[in-house]
């Protein structure tokens, strides 16, 4: 299974060994898995316009999906908290906007750069690693920041959703299982989650 570049493949594997729960696998997504990511998010932002927002870009995998699935350059906006992956980012994709920062301020790093309308936010957290209260904030801060209808895109290798039950009940989110992934490393599920009424 096609993996990223080497360069982009070592790094994963340090910032990994530095901080095994805040990148949640040792290997960046695999092939399939990003272009399901990539795919599901095509179909999400069919009519709306805005931007398409990347959680945890990493060596961007998944924004290379993205920008072959037809989604341009100029609509998505990488965030990355980690200072060396973000100056990978950097290094490697020209179109898209790349913000360094923590995906709990969500809503006010957009407003700093300027970002208005989001069409859909796609996650590579690993939400089922993080602690409660963050995994709180971050989806909390998505959908404080996406308008009705929209949604977020978010794969998880757990047999279960990635956002925990009383979060999807206190937002009134509706959750929507792709299938199984067998073949990524180790398998995954595509999730996507809109408010109920949406």
């Amino acid at each position: 299974m096609p993996l990223a570049e080497p360069a982009g493949t070592a790094l994963f594997l340090k910032r990994w060994l530095r901080r095994p729960l805040a990148m949640g696998a040792v290997m960046p997504s695999g092939r399939l898995l990003a272009e399901a990511l990539a795919q599901t998010t095509l179909s999400a932002i069919q009519g709306r316009e805005g931007h398409v927002i990347e959680l945890g870009a990493g060596t961007g995998e998944v924004t290379k999906a993205l920008l072959a699935a037809g989604i341009p350059a100029d609509r998505l906006v990488l965030l990355e908290r980690d200072p060396e992956l973000a100056a990978f980012l950097r290094r490697h994709f020209r179109g898209p906007k790349i913000i360094e920062g923590d995906a709990a301020r969500l809503s006010r790093l957009l407003a700093t750069h300027g970002i208005g309308k989001v069409a859909a936010v796609v996650s590579g957290l690993p939400l089922l690693s993080l602690p409660n209260d963050v995994v709180t904030g971050i989806v909390n801060g998505v959908f404080e920041t996406l308008p009705r209808g929209a949604a977020l895109v978010q794969f998880t290798y757990g047999p279960s959703p990635p956002v925990p039950r009383r979060l999807r009940t206190s937002l009134r989110l509706v959750a929507a299982r792709g299938r199984r992934i067998w073949r990524n490393v180790p398998p995954a599920v595509v999730w996507t989650f809109r408010k109920s009424g949406a």
